[in-house]
């Protein structure tokens, strides 16, 4: 080892003593670290368990998902296509997927793989549009277009998936190969990094994996694991400590591994390059400035140039990043969702092999987790004040059953059982409390997920004929509600159904017939143009060409129509078939 690597080495002798306890103040089941420090790894150990029923133990070679340190992974081997002349960034999305739309036509047209990359599209996250969907890539693509943006293009910096999932489309038409075995074959096997993988399948079937965990009520809970497969470009690969000292080797080499050359320096240096600046007041006054670079986000620490991302998938919490000018690689990998300590490890490391002024980031931590907590608290007091009490639905329940459609977002079912409503969505089930009037709350999550959305308000919505037609939900925090209109049962456009209403029908002396042509129900009135009808609930319709007009059929005990009512913005008028 070089005399700067022997003294790391020896100067993180004693740190496992402080990861145990941080384990228990964080309540975090496993963790693993590993350090590198110039091209040698210095550092490398489990701790903890990788499942709290088997108590089996945390090792260096035990896998993790890795959630978004995998765009990292995505932006180098874009890189390669780069040099190769494959691909450019600043090469306008269109041009490489001519069917790839945006809300707006502008922002379609002039969108760069650098913006897709940089999170400077203008678009938010908009994250429940994918997650959980079992959908392919190519309907993922296509609903897109109907998510509404924040921003204009490049106005600012918004952190997201979506625009790595596009990234990742682009980079498999341009190669003519997968993402997945992209990198596999370009960065994985030259690194030797034989345990990573893209599937959750095959980490499961690996020697060491760590289950995932997220922390209710102050108790840990074991999460199902979450197929990310649809993002993979995003966040959709597992890895573990020593595969990752690997890449973190081969980037403080300046893109060298074992001789072998695998990435310009170049091309590293516009990676790691701050691109774009991230809004918001500094999290702390040792990092004062924020950016993002290509596939990393870029900090001054202490005055020392740190790129880093952070990954976080259901259950699992990891940080990956390096000092390319001190030659210090640092991998965090945990099995617990969301929680912060991979971080304040990094940042606890760097400060002892950098000789920093000491700071207790774990004692940091606990006392932002103790706020936090406190601050929910608060909040749900606050919300529960805003409640207006004794009101009642509009409604019986069971009306609000049904289909609702949003194009971007894709169907939502809502059930009436035992009293009370769900949501379907995206195999995710949520069951609904009255709140106040039309509005629903999110009181219980059937599955656990990356984030939480209980306490959400759900409103519905009635049309004009006091229906319920719209179901909004405030899903994407920086845009407009969703709004998610009301389908028809499939039953209330078959062609059985419709015929039962087609006949002559007289009113006030007038001749109106009623036909299906083209799969809809038609009236004829001599004189006048043809009305095509919209079923909008059972024996009811609106008029296409007429807002606001209702013709509603009343059944007999036979279940024929014993007459029409036309309902109209300025009166009712009845109608009876010719027998």
């Amino acid at each position: 080892m070089s005399p700067k690597a022997e003294r790391a080495k020896m100067l993180l002798d004693d740190f496992d003593i402080f990861i145990e306890k941080a384990l228990t103040d964080y309540q975090v089941p496993g963790l693993a670290i590993g350090v590198v420090v110039d091209g040698h790894v210095v550092y490398s150990k489990g701790f903890g368990v990788c499942d709290l029923d088997t108590r089996a133990p945390v090792t260096p070679e035990t896998l993790f998902a890795m959630g978004s340190c995998t765009k990292a992974f995505t932006t180098f081997v874009i890189g390669n296509m780069v040099e190769e002349g494959k691909m450019g960034w600043d090469d306008r999305v269109i041009d490489i997927l001519p069917e790839f739309r945006l809300w707006d036509q502008y922002a379609t047209t002039n969108v760069t793989l650098r913006d897709l990359l940089t999170h400077r599209t203008g678009m938010p996250r908009h994250e429940f549009a994918w997650y959980n969907a079992k959908i392919s890539r190519e309907e993922m693509m296509r609903r897109i277009r109907f998510l509404q943006p924040s921003f204009d293009i490049r106005q600012r910096y918004q952190y997201g998936n979506l625009m790595y999932f596009i990234a990742g489309l682009a980079l498999e038409k341009s190669a003519g190969v997968s993402l997945e075995r992209l990198i596999q074959d370009r960065i994985l096997s030259p690194l030797k990094m034989e345990s990573t993988n893209f599937s959750i399948s095959d980490m499961q079937k690996s020697k060491s994996f760590a289950s995932p965990y997220i922390e209710k009520n102050d108790v840990l809970k074991k999460m199902p694991f979450r197929d990310l497969s649809l993002i993979s470009a995003a966040g959709g690969m597992n890895s573990n400590v020593e595969d990752m000292t690997h890449w973190l080797n081969m980037l403080i080499g300046g893109g060298v591994y074992k001789n072998r050359v695998l990435i310009n320096p170049a091309t590293l240096q516009e990676l790691y390059a701050p691109q774009v600046i991230i809004p918001g007041a500094p999290e702390s006054k040792e990092s004062l400035l924020y950016a993002y670079g290509i596939g990393w986000g870029v900090i001054s620490y202490h005055g020392h140039y740190f790129v880093s991302h952070d990954g976080v998938s259901d259950g699992f919490t990891s940080v990956a990043g390096f000092l390319p000018q001190e030659r210090i690689g640092i991998v965090v990998c945990s099995n617990k969702n969301m929680t912060s300590l991979p971080r304040y490890v990094s940042f606890q490391i760097i400060d002892k092999l950098l000789g920093l002024p000491y700071h207790d980031w774990f004692q940091e931590g606990v006392e932002s987790i103790r706020k936090n907590k406190q601050a929910l608290k608060e909040r749900i007091i606050k919300d529960d004040l805003s409640r207006k009490m004794g009101t009642m639905p509009s409604h019986a329940l069971q009306e609000y059953a049904g289909i609702y459609e949003h194009p971007g977002y894709g169907k939502l079912e809502i059930t009436y059982q035992d009293g009370k409503l769900e949501v379907h969505y995206n195999d995710l089930i949520f069951g609904l409390d009255h709140w106040h009037y039309d509005v629903f709350r999110v009181a219980e999550e059937r599955q656990d997920m990356v984030i939480s959305i209980e306490g959400t308000k759900l409103t519905f919505c009635n049309n004009a004929n006091g229906e319920i037609g719209e179901l909004i939900i405030p899903f994407e925090p920086l845009a407009d509600d969703i709004i998610f209109k009301r389908k028809m049962e499939e039953k209330l456009s078959t062609l059985t159904y419709l015929r039962q209403f087609t006949g002559i029908y007289e009113i006030y002396g007038y001749t109106v017939e009623i036909v299906v042509r083209n799969h809809a129900l038609v009236a004829i009135i001599p004189g006048q143009p043809n009305y095509e009808l919209i079923p909008i609930a059972e024996n009811e319709f609106t008029v296409k060409a007429g807002p606001g007009s209702t013709v509603r059929f009343i059944m007999n005990s036979a279940n024929q129509v014993d007459e029409i009512l036309l309902i109209q913005p300025y009166g009712a008028f009845t109608a009876r078939p010719r027998r």
